[in-house]
């Protein structure tokens, strides 16, 4: 009963500050090392799309050349996009994405304020602007006074010099509509998850739209570039990258597409099929611009990679409570380990708890993609294996 009541009093002190040093983040790194291992071991299994995701999840907005006539100028004049816009407030996306930069060239055309007024209902709304790749390293950056309009990444890992740099940024979406979004790099034949400006690493669109998409602030967003490349976002997304931070896409990939076109004829009610108004209401992402069924673009090639990430499997975490239950368990498997082993197994059988403790969690994310940090649990075992050593029952 006394070695029960001494274990009771170091373990339940040592959960509570154990509890708070994680929570601000002291074994934060231990942590990620272990799900990286977890992920590395997992990958076929992550870049599988899970057959029950929705398919209507992204919805393609598409731009029809062959239909240039039938818009009030080319490319579509702001007048058009005020409309367009306006059409798709009652589906409340959670994210509205313009790849291409909205741009017109001057003398400013009419109805761009409108537009700007436009963006305001929806939730977030992401815009293109377009990079140009650098020839050579440690030259400066251009930026256009935009430095302060891209977040940058805080926690980035791995291989980070094989993340491409730019040289330059070459085309903004109009200034009056970037008040009403954030900004993500696009640059051209390829879809960077980052880039590298100087000593900044910069999201690309799609970066942005995850972020916004899962409500991950960059402060928490970590991105690991070289072998096992990949991104962590909240709510268990994970997003498998290149090596150098890019996102492989499969230009036969299928995906939801709506014609614009059907937004702006009469009314939205008498234009819109039933089964595309369904599939716009259903929509977590609406992605707009030109699209090209001979030749594919930038908004076709951005809806394709979000459609298919948007279907990966999810990572789960066990929440607080499940945390905290597993918690009682192994301080259970402590109070055993100091009751019954003798003193001088105890450190031994407290290292082989710890090691079954990892190979348990490795076969969980195998089977169920479910883990845990193991900070906490291995550190209640090994308190227990050193208490078990003095305090132990006698050979």
């Amino acid at each position: 009963m006394l070695r029960a009541l001494i274990l009771l009093l170091v373990l339940i002190p040592l959960a509570i500050w154990l509890d708070i040093e994680q929570r601000a983040g002291r074994f934060q790194r231990v942590d990620e090392l272990f799900l990286d291992f977890l992920v590395a071991n997992a990958r076929d299994r992550l870049t599988t799309p899970d057959p029950a995701a929705p398919a209507d999840a992204v919805v393609l907005l598409r731009i029809d050349p062959a239909q240039k006539n039938e818009y009030s100028g080319w490319p579509p004049q702001p007048l058009d996009w005020q409309i367009i816009l306006k059409a798709l407030r009652e589906h409340e996306p959670d994210v509205v994405v313009i790849p291409e930069p909205l741009t017109w060239p001057k003398p400013t055309p009419d109805f761009v304020p409108a537009v700007a007024d436009s963006l305001v209902p929806f939730s977030s709304v992401i815009f293109g602007i377009e990079a140009q790749p650098a020839t050579a390293e440690g030259l400066p950056v251009f930026m256009g006074g935009l430095e302060n309009a891209l977040p940058r990444f805080e926690k980035a890992g791995g291989e980070i010099a094989r993340v491409p740099s730019i040289a330059a940024l070459i085309q903004a979406p109009q200034e009056e509509l970037r008040r009403h979004a954030e900004l993500g790099l696009i640059v051209e034949k390829s879809l960077p998850y980052a880039l590298r400006a100087e000593d900044r690493l910069l999201p690309g669109v799609i970066a942005q739209v995850l972020a916004r998409q899962s409500r991950t602030p960059y402060a928490t967003h970590r991105v690991l570039f070289g072998p096992g490349a990949g991104a962590h976002l909240q709510n268990g997304v994970f997003v498998p990258l290149q090596p150098d931070g890019s996102i492989a896409v499969d230009d036969k990939k299928t995906v939801i597409t709506v014609n614009a076109l059907d937004l702006l004829s009469g009314g939205l009610a008498d234009a819109l099929s039933a089964k595309d108004r369904q599939h716009l209401q259903n929509a977590s992402i609406i992605v707009i611009g030109q699209d090209d069924e001979k030749q594919p673009g930038t908004a076709r090639r951005h809806a394709q990679a979000l459609a298919s990430l948007l279907a990966l499997p999810r990572l789960r975490v066990l929440d607080e409570m499940e945390q905290r239950i597993a918690w009682g368990v192994f301080g259970l498997i402590g109070l055993w380990l100091v009751l019954t082993v003798p003193r001088r197994k105890s450190p031994a059988r407290g290292l082989l708890l710890i090691f079954l403790t990892l190979v348990a969690l490795f076969l969980a994310f195998q089977s169920a993609l479910i883990w845990f940090p193991p900070t906490i649990p291995a550190a209640l075992l090994s308190a227990s294996a050193i208490i078990g050593a003095f305090l132990g029952r006698k050979a």
